[in-house]
């Protein structure tokens, strides 16, 4: 058979440059023969060994050391917040007559009023333990993430309870212990992460002696 562009025995399609492959037949039919050229077939490879070496670059920098002295301040802050959250409740309850919490409304008694708040604090702290864990692993700037996310949700926490249809006193009460509690519970895992910053260098608010 004759060598042409289209036998069987032909060198490739009209200007493509000596010395190239021949293109495969599904590239002949659907593609043209400046868009023919594959793609490199080392970019999957490379992207995978970046993938490792950033994986094991984490690991000599040694990313888990903050996480027990994290989780030992959180559970901590869990279980002292909690406590304080029951002695306000039922101090204020029973000394002043402050229907705290707001949710709880006045017609609950004091004992499990403050047994429901002192529960919804001590597994908030524990939720913002776990959600500075994640961003620990998974932020490049784990601080700064945690005091965005933290700031946000104590203000809606503080403001949540001034749109319930409840007493002016219980209503102001309650947002104040949130706003509180709150504020001191991000502002306390923020310092914590923050003493190992040394471990944390992308974290620009608080580097030590970098730019």
């Amino acid at each position: 058979m004759p060598d042409s562009s289209f036998g069987r025995n032909s060198g490739g399609l009209p200007g493509r440059h000596a010395g190239r492959p021949a293109p495969r037949p599904w590239e002949r039919s659907f593609r043209c023969p400046s868009a023919a050229r594959r793609r490199p077939s080392e970019a999957p490879s490379r992207r995978y060994e970046d993938f490792v070496a950033l994986h094991e670059e984490i690991s000599r920098e040694g990313l888990g050391a903050p996480l027990r002295p994290l989780w030992w301040t959180g559970i901590s802050a869990a279980l002292v917040g909690g406590g304080l959250a029951f002695a306000v409740t039922i101090g204020l309850r029973s000394a002043f007559g402050v229907e705290v919490p707001v949710f709880a409304g006045g017609h609950t008694a004091a004992a499990p009023a403050a047994t429901s708040y002192a529960l919804c604090a001590t597994a908030a702290v524990i939720q913002a333990t776990a959600l500075m864990h994640l961003l620990l692993s998974s932020a490049a700037r784990p601080v700064r993430a945690f005091a965005w996310i933290g700031g946000i949700a104590v203000a809606l926490l503080a403001i949540l309870p001034l749109t319930l249809h409840a007493r002016l006193d219980a209503a102001l009460a309650t947002s104040a212990i949130n706003l509180a509690g709150g504020t001191a519970v991000v502002a306390l895992l923020c310092a914590v992460v923050a003493a190992t910053s040394r471990q944390f260098p992308w974290d620009g608010p608080f580097r030590r002696g970098r730019q």
